[in-house]
């Protein structure tokens, strides 16, 4: 079995279990690329996993043309999720996907940046752990789990992470692909660990420094001549390509990528009408499968016993015949008849009574305070705040309140030419002020009537 990633290059079998860096500017190419090679090995039957941030890899579930099945691999969270994706239950899935031996993309984009570095952590954990069989992960934007640089003890536990799976998962049959568009962002201890180098167009000086690092580890070659290399890579056309492998079966060429299969879920296409139109593969039988492992059919509850008090009879007295003298004949009529104690019957309970006592619960009042969001008119061209930021957004919308997504209000904020920054954040804050809430279809709904836009008179100074 070869992966014919373009017509001139065919990539060896062992190539599963390779560590491969795909580095290129955005645009240029290096998602598409990737996903040739993702292709090749879900045609060959090999078990992948897509760890996607930018929720576009849901696309290998469909047709070339956006029409048509795709490939079989269940995706998790994102706008196209088969199931939900939660933070906190991640090891679980990676536990799950290894024993229904399964190929899934896991879609981060709806989420924040502190619960996808959550996710990476446990999952790429868990699987490492547990892993035997051969299996490959994507890894997109590598560089948000390993940068260079890391702030807070989230971050660094992450980069712990990835770095330990990319220089370890070989001993678990585990190959990688990061895939990155600021090489000289993403850790260069990791980047080194890379055994396929995949160079698309680059420009930025400072990225092609990085690339400059693995390749004078790997080579000999006059410096003259490597950079003329350098050089060369500013004019690569979009999917093409330099692969260079230096342990064998050696590599060094210049290829184009044969064209995907599957359907490229580009931006332009994501905010076109036909995005919420389309139909993905039915992969009804991987997901049961999946199911069957990762939520185990419930024990069943027995019913609480019936407690029953046995009464016990005290013991008899033994019988005796005693003498009695002869009962006079003779009753006065004013007098009733006594009855005599001993022809009384005693009822006992038999032991198959049952005696229930109900015991009365109290109900709790759980009281939710929830705060409604002023925001002052005169913001609104120029929210000084994330928080602020979100919601001038939110309220300007003019569209459906429920089909928000993370991704997509931060186009939004992008539209506005306004900084990102702190943004996930907010949108935390929101949904535990339940202003947005998540559906059970993974979109965010607004309430609108949650937020009031406050109008302030100021005097100014006269011209």
């Amino acid at each position: 079995m070869k992966f014919q990633i373009s017509k001139d290059l065919a990539l060896p079998r062992e190539a599963v279990t390779w560590v491969f860096a795909f580095l290129a500017k955005r645009g240029a190419g290096k998602t598409y690329c990737s996903a040739v090679l993702a292709e090749e090995m879900l045609k060959g039957n090999i078990p992948i996993v897509v760890i996607d941030g930018i929720g576009c890899w849901w696309g290998l579930r469909v047709g070339k043309n956006g029409e048509g099945p795709g490939l079989p691999i269940v995706v998790f969270g994102g706008e196209h999720g088969d199931l939900p994706l939660v933070p906190e239950k991640a090891k679980a899935v990676a536990k799950a996907v290894v024993e229904a031996n399964i190929s899934v993309v896991l879609d981060l984009s709806a989420l924040s940046k502190r619960q996808s570095r959550l996710v990476v952590t446990d999952f790429l954990d868990e699987l490492y752990r547990l892993n035997r069989v051969e299996r490959h992960v994507f890894i997109e934007e590598t560089d948000m789990y390993a940068p260079q640089r890391t702030i807070g003890p989230e971050m660094a536990t992450c980069l712990s992470s990835v770095d330990n799976f990319v220089r370890r998962g070989g001993n678990h049959n585990l190959g990688c692909s990061m895939i990155t568009q600021r090489s000289a962002v993403l850790n260069k201890d990791i980047l080194t660990q890379s055994d396929c180098l995949v160079v698309l167009r680059t420009l930025a000086p400072q990225d092609k420094k990085a690339i400059q690092l693995w390749v004078e580890e790997q080579t000999d070659e006059d410096r003259r001549k490597l950079k003329e290399w350098y050089d060369s890579l500013k004019e690569l056309r979009n999917g093409e390509a330099w692969v260079w492998h230096p342990e064998k079966p050696t590599t060094y060429r210049k290829i184009m990528f044969r064209e995907r299969e599957t359907f490229h879920a580009t931006r332009t296409f994501l905010l076109s009408p036909k995005a919420a139109t389309i139909k993905l593969m039915d992969v009804n039988e991987f997901i049961e499968k999946f199911r069957t492992v990762f939520e185990p059919k419930p024990k069943p509850v027995p019913e609480p016993p019936v407690r029953s008090i046995r009464t016990i009879e005290p013991p008899q007295p033994s019988t005796a015949t005693v003498s009695h003298p002869p009962i006079s004949t003779y009753i006065r009529k004013s007098t009733p008849a006594s009855i005599p104690r001993d022809s009384i019957q005693k009822i006992t309970p038999r032991e198959s009574d049952t005696i229930r006592t109900q015991q009365v619960l109290p109900n709790i009042i759980l009281e939710k305070i929830k705060p409604t969001a002023q925001l002052p008119a005169d913001l609104l061209e120029n929210p000084p705040t994330p928080l602020a930021r979100v919601l001038v957004v939110l309220t300007n919308h003019e569209g459906r309140d429920d089909r928000w997504t993370g991704s997509k209000i931060k186009r939004a904020i992008q539209d506005h030419a306004w900084s990102e920054d702190g943004v996930d954040e907010a949108i935390d804050e929101l949904v535990r002020w339940e202003i947005l809430r998540k559906q059970s279809n993974n979109y965010l709904r607004f309430y609108r009537e949650r937020v009031r836009v406050a109008e302030r008179n100021y005097l100014t100074q006269p011209i």
